[in-house]
C-alpha cells in the first residue's frame, strides 16, 4: 500500500509522523510525497491556536481534493472537534489521541497479522524520510492546568514512555544502513519531544526525573548529539 503522512503542529506530532513512518516502513508498506499518489493517507493536526486548527482543517481538505482512496485524520484537533472532523468531506475515519496508537495497527494488519507482528512499534526501520535528526516521544500530556493551554485538554494527563523503550528506539534510529536504497540513515542527532517534556518520569513508581533519561542515554547509546524540545 502507499501511504502519504502529513502533520501541522509541534514537534511532537513530528515525531509521531516519524515513529508511523518507520512502522510503516517496517510492514512492507511504501510511503509516498503526496496525497495524489497515495492509497492512504494520515493527518496528524493541532489545536494549539486558531491557526493551527485552520492549518489542520487545510490539510485534510488538500488530501481529499487529491482523492486519495482513504483518508484518516487524527491529533489534537480531530480529539477536541471529532464530530466536526468525521463530516469533512472524504475523511473515512478519525483517531483521537487516546487511540492513535492503534491507527496503523488497526488499518493495515488483519486479526492475525496484529498477533504475529505485536507489539507493532518495536519493529522499527530509521530514517525513512531520508532525516539525519531523529524525534523522538518520550512523554505525552500535561498535569498542570494552565488557563490558556487547550494541550492538556487534548492530550490528557502527563504520561512517561519507559526508558526501556526510549533506549529501544534511540539505539534503532541509531542503526541507519542504505542498503536497501531507502534512505535508511543514521540518525546523527536525537530529539526528545513530549508536551512537558520535564516531567519524564514523575508518574513512574519510584519517580525518575529527565536528567535521569538522559544520563542513560548518553551512556548507553552512542548518540553523538541529544536535544531536548
Amino acid at each position: 500500500m502507499k501511504i502519504y503522512l502529513d502533520s501541522v503542529g509541534c514537534r511532537l506530532n513530528q515525531a509521531e509522523i516519524e515513529h508511523y513512518a518507520r512502522q510503516i516502513h517496517a510492514a512492507g508498506h511504501i510511503l509516498v510525497k503526496t496525497p495524489e499518489e497515495a492509497d492512504l493517507a494520515v493527518i496528524n493536526t493541532c489545536t494549539v491556536t486558531a491557526a493551527a486548527d485552520s492549518d489542520s482543517r487545510a490539510k485534510i481538505r488538500q488530501a481529499a481534493r487529491a482523492g486519495v482512496e482513504q483518508l484518516v485524520a487524527t491529533g489534537c484537533w480531530v480529539t477536541l472537534n471529532r464530530e466536526y472532523a468525521i463530516e469533512m468531506q472524504g475523511v473515512k475515519t478519525v483517531y483521537s489521541n487516546d487511540e492513535k496508537d492503534n491507527l496503523l495497527s488497526d488499518l493495515l494488519l488483519s486479526a492475525e497479522q496484529k498477533i504475529d507482528l505485536e507489539p507493532l512499534e518495536r519493529v522499527l526501520i530509521p530514517g525513512v524520510r531520508f532525516r539525519t535528526r531523529a524525534f523522538i516521544k518520550v512523554q505525552d500530556g500535561c498535569d498542570n492546568r494552565c488557563t490558556f493551554c487547550i494541550t492538556t485538554i487534548a492530550r490528557g494527563s502527563g504520561v512517561s514512555s519507559l526508558l526501556s523503550d526510549v533506549l529501544a528506539e534511540v539505539r534503532t534510529v541509531r542503526r541507519g544502513n542504505n542498503k536497501d536504497g531507502m534512505g535508511n540513515i543514521a540518525a546523527q542527532e536525537i530529539v526528545l519531544t513530549g508536551v512537558h517534556l520535564g516531567s519524564w518520569g514523575h508518574d513512574f513508581t519510584p519517580p525518575q526525573s529527565l536528567k535521569q533519561l538522559v544520563s542513560s542515554i548518553l551512556a548507553e547509546s552512542d548518540v553523538p548529539r541529544l536535544r531536548l524540545s
